[in-house]
């Protein structure tokens, strides 16, 4: 044991090494911006904060309670949870999570983005040594390049983007192993894992393996026709074996991505997007990365090392590197220039989807080939004269003067000088190279690249980095807000929604653990999200949505939402249950069911833009013969502005050209709970009734400002620059309406007797043929079943499920079950059969072979 042990290890020492001082790399990142185990900063940023992160914590909570993947009530009113787990957390890394508890969680993310890189440095390493049968500290140094890169600087918060970086490489040595061995194994299951852990990537990364897979075989040359067929027909077929492995996960995936706003973009106008000379430039290490399409000077994260870049450039000057290599080095280089610039093909590149900010989210498959690259050149450093190496270090550091002085956004002096350093250093480092014949020497030198490939790696990352989110800080109402939960549920067992006032993430649901509204994912309903906001949600009417203070009365009983959690405000509609020092818990009164009776004209019913109160309203004459809900108020004064026109208590007020805030008076009859929607163009907050409201982007919402005395009430609306207008309506309830609603709704709801996430059943009762409502998404894995008969349902409210019953009661049974999830299952299975099989007989013939020799 211990000599195969030791043969292991010996074989294997380079890449040992690798691992070992990749992880020593991201521990000094992380000691240098003290996050987690290392200090009290997280990772928790932009969409990893608001997204990966609480989902990533429901996945932990769901695996350990054994709750369904298939179906969450968490976040969004309800989206299925096999969504979520496909496009952000189905990494096999995640299960990592499961080895820490709940106060450690977010230091567990810290852990899983460092064995990603730790492991893409690893994977790298074994890749350059299979392919290119070297074995020193050269894999090293260029594997740390590559793990280390500006892809990773950039982009390492998102999570599920970082398989890309970490498979990739084995991908690749699994097409090679094809051509060259005619064994599929490695790259079915490497694409099958690919595939599995963020289809995304994997489509971009199965764009990639096509053209990797005809280039590839047009450089080996083996042109007969015999070999031609039978190697593209077993790549043709391990690339089907390998989707088709999880099929299980991806055909429900495809039939659930036509509902998401990701899938409806059209071919964009053809143009090139950057300057060539600075998208070279934004090779040099230490430049700006590129996060969002909004920066300075938005590039593709593409920096892997200056050697790497003197090494592309001694590549073209080595006479003893065929000609063959310098002309597909070539294509290479500028093909994925044209990827990059064109905006039809950067179009492609991203599933047929103009980005949402993030772009060039494939430009790790760059940085991969050159480095790959990159590596082949320097291993064959030895065979270049003197001569060529020192115009390849003086090509670069013109390169290098020339970003400065053409003003090279991206860069500043200081950086391009630390630039040239690390240039003057790696030139030295070639000139020992050169001359290592001595074995101490050698050693040496391989010690001081590989230093000098670290202090690059780390230099590039933490010149970019702000790490400042504090851990304490996001945990700190963790605990006694998931207690205030725990104490409704054991009051409350029943099937209802509850929601923060005072929102952490935008999917406070998942983070804390309850049915809540509020929602941002990508895998979030589109036709919902533009839904919610014309009944008064703040949200981006694509993929977000979330509440913020307190929904109207209306709102909160057509969606059940029974218990909100922090802020509380005099109101006559809720009870406050639980009080200390910052956390409330508040009860909505007329919060009854999922689902209730209504008229059947709501299939019929439109929403329209920019009046929540108009669109509740209409919902609500449905329940009461018609009546209107809301009372307006007036608008006596104006200061520092005008009205400009008013109607059905819809009024635009200008703003002075000079003025930045607007002081509107409105004449309220009586002491009563006012309800305002607001939305004009750079409105940072109002104040009302002492109360301060801030607005971010265009993401306009109603609030209830709660009791508000009879009078003149002052509101006060701020602007960020001068000249701009709004939009106000302020509304109150008309409460003989509104009981009236409340007491239809009472009498109609659906009487829940059993739920889980994917099976409701209850009993309604109706005195005449109605349409009932239900405040689930409509989703066509739904299944309804009225006494035990299969009805057909239909969306209502563009966005929600509803279905018809008849006079008189019924049992209710509400299913859910992905759809495409069983032919998925069957596929896969007999994929797995398939791919066995070969494996036996394989094994078989490997066997007979072996026999015949001895």
């Amino acid at each position: 044991m211990k000599n195969k042990i030791r043969k292991f290890i010996n074989e294997n020492k380079w890449i040992l090494i690798t691992f070992l001082v990749a992880t020593i790399t991201i521990s000094v990142i992380y000691i240098l911006n003290k996050v987690a185990p290392f200090g009290n900063n997280s990772l928790l940023t932009i969409d990893f904060y608001h997204q990966y992160g609480p989902m990533l914590n429901e996945l932990v909570d769901r695996i350990r309670s054994g709750e369904t993947l298939l179906y969450s009530f968490n976040t969004g009113g309800g989206i299925p949870f096999y969504r979520n787990f496909l496009n952000y957390l189905s990494s096999p890394f995640n299960l990592i999570l499961l080895l820490f508890n709940g106060d450690n969680i977010i230091m567990a993310f810290s852990v899983v983005i460092g064995l990603k890189v730790v492991f893409a440095a690893s994977f790298m390493s074994y890749f350059l040594k299979k392919v290119f049968k070297k074995d020193s500290a050269l894999l090293v140094v260029f594997s740390i390049l590559y793990a280390f890169s500006g892809y990773f600087c950039a982009y390492y918060w998102n999570i599920m983007w970082l398989d890309g970086i970490v498979f990739l490489p084995i991908i690749a040595l699994g097409i090679i192993r094809l051509i060259n061995d005619k064994k599929p194994l490695l790259y079915i299951f490497s694409l099958a894992i690919m595939l599995f852990s963020n289809y995304f990537i994997a489509y971009m990364i199965c764009i990639f393996s096509s053209v990797f897979f005809v280039g590839y075989f047009i450089y080996k040359g083996n042109f007969k026709l015999k070999n031609i067929l039978k190697t593209f027909l077993m790549f043709f077929i391990s690339s089907i074996l390998a989707a088709s492995l999880v099929a299980f996960a991806l055909i429900p995936l495809y039939k659930a991505l036509s509902t998401i706003s990701a899938t409806s973009d059209v071919f964009p106008e053809f143009k090139f997007s950057f300057n060539v000379l600075k998208f070279y430039f934004n090779h040099l290490t230490g430049v700006n990365q590129t996060t969002f399409a909004s920066d300075k000077l938005p590039l593709p994260n593409v920096y892997c090392g200056i050697i790497s870049l003197v090494s592309i450039i001694m590549l073209f000057f080595n006479k003893n590197i065929k000609l063959k290599t310098k002309i597909f080095s070539l294509l290479i280089l500028i093909s994925f220039l044209f990827i990059f610039n064109c905006s039809w093909t950067d179009f492609i590149m991203h599933a047929f989807h103009v980005p949402n900010d993030l772009p060039y989210r494939y430009s790790f498959i760059y940085v991969f080939l050159v480095v790959t690259l990159a590596f082949y050149s320097f291993s064959n450093l030895k065979e270049i004269k003197p001569l060529f190496i020192y115009i390849a270090f003086g090509i670069l550091s013109i390169f290098i003067f020339l970003s400065v002085k053409l003003n090279f956004e991206n860069i500043d002096s200081t950086r391009a000088i630390i630039c040239f350093v690390f240039l003057l250093c790696y030139l030295l480092i070639v000139i020992l190279y050169l001359n290592n014949d001595k074995k101490n020497i050698e050693r040496l030198t391989s010690f001081i690249f590989i230093l000098f490939a670290v202090v690059e790696s780390i230099y590039g990352i933490n010149v970019n980095w702000d790490i400042n989110h504090d851990i304490k800080t996001f945990l700190s109402d963790r605990k006694p807000y998931k207690y205030l939960i725990s104490e409704i549920k054991k009051d409350d067992n029943g099937l209802y929604r509850m929601e923060k006032t005072n929102s952490l993430t935008l999917n406070d649901g998942s983070w804390y653990d309850y049915y809540g509204i509020s929602t941002f994912s990508s895998m979030a309903y589109e036709s919902v999200a533009k839904t919610q906001r014309k009944l008064g949600m703040s949200g981006n009417n694509i993929n977000s949505y979330y509440y913020q203070y307190y929904q109207t009365p209306i709102y909160n009983t057509m969606f059940n939402v029974k218990y909100l959690l922090g802020n509380y405000i005099d109101n006559d509609y809720y009870t406050l249950i639980d009080i200390n020092s910052k956390y409330n818990a508040v009860k909505y009164d007329y919060a009854y069911s999922i689902g209730f009776l209504i008229d059947k004209k709501i299939k019929d019913l439109n929403l329209i833009s920019d009046d929540p109160f108009y669109n509740q309203s209409n919902f609500v004459k449905l329940l009461n013969d018609n009546k209107e809900v809301y009372n307006s108020l007036e608008v006596s004064s104006v200061l520092g502005g005008k009205i400009i026109t008013s109607a059905d208590g819809r009024y635009y007020i200008s703003c002075d050209e000079v003025s930045k805030k607007l002081i509107v008076t409105l004449l309220n009859d009586k002491t009563q709970n006012l309800y305002l929607y607001l939305n004009g163009s750079n409105i940072n907050g109002y104040t009302i009734n002492g109360t301060y409201y801030s607005v971010s982007s265009d993401e306009y919402y109603t609030v209830d400002t709660g009791l508000v005395r009879k009078g003149e009430v002052s509101l006060e609306i701020d602007f960020s620059s001068s000249g701009n207008g709004i939009t106000l309506l302020a509304k109150s309830i008309n409460d003989d309406v509104f009981k009236e609603f409340t007491k239809n709704v009472s009498k109609g709801k659906l009487d829940v007797k059993s739920y889980s996430e994917t099976s409701i059943t209850g009993i309604i009762k109706a005195d005449e043929d109605k349409a009932v409502y239900t405040s689930i998404a409509y989703d066509p894995g739904f299944s309804v079943y009225v006494d035990n008969k299969k009805v057909d349902t239909y969306k209502v409210l563009d966005g929600y499920l509803a279905f018809d019953v008849s006079k008189g009661s019924h049992n209710i049974k509400i299913k859910y079950y992905p759809v495409g999830l069983k032919l998925g299952l069957v596929i896969s299975f007999i994929s797995f059969c398939i791919i066995s099989g070969y494996v036996i007989l394989n094994t078989e013939k490997i066997t007979k072979n072996q026999k015949k020799v001895k």
